[in-house]
């Protein structure tokens, strides 16, 4: 019994290796076959689920295509100068896009500002009118309660 076990074990680990060195030899050729010496696609980004712009850098001009489920336009064409100034508009800002920082300071923040009001209120106690309005739905409550149709036997 252990004998089979151990061979069934062996046998389905040997295909599981036979299939990733299979899928790494065929990822390899794939990735070859699809690389070209004068087209690249250079960036690409979602707009909604079935729509991306594409960056394709063609020779030494950029284009921008929308790419759709049915659809596959040419939206502008870019100089190569534009996408110079550009990377180094972004390399010369250090301001961060989200600073982490400063939004969990805002909500630790507000979190201790929130606790300080309810300390405030547990320490002065209750005023005497919302005393009165809390007895009075209890005891509507328990009108209600004793008029129910469905009681517990």
């Amino acid at each position: 019994m252990w004998l089979e076990l151990l061979g069934v074990v062996l046998v389905f680990g040997s295909i599981l290796f036979l299939a990733y060195v299979a899928a790494k030899y065929v990822g390899k050729k794939a990735a070859g076959a699809m690389k070209s010496k004068h087209m690249q696609v250079v960036e690409q980004i979602s707009l909604s689920l079935d729509k991306r712009l594409v960056l394709v850098r063609v020779g030494t001009d950029y284009f921008l295509f929308l790419s759709g489920k049915r659809e596959f336009k040419m939206v502008a064409r870019i100089t190569p100068d534009k996408i110079a100034e550009t990377e180094q508009q972004e390399e010369t800002s250090e301001e961060p896009v989200f600073d982490f920082k400063r939004v969990l300071n805002k909500y630790i923040s507000k979190n201790e500002e929130k606790t300080h009001t309810k300390k405030t209120r547990e320490s002065t106690g209750p005023d005497s009118q919302e005393d009165g309005t809390i007895r009075k739905n209890i005891n509507r409550l328990l009108q209600l309660r004793e008029k129910r149709y469905d009681k517990e036997v």
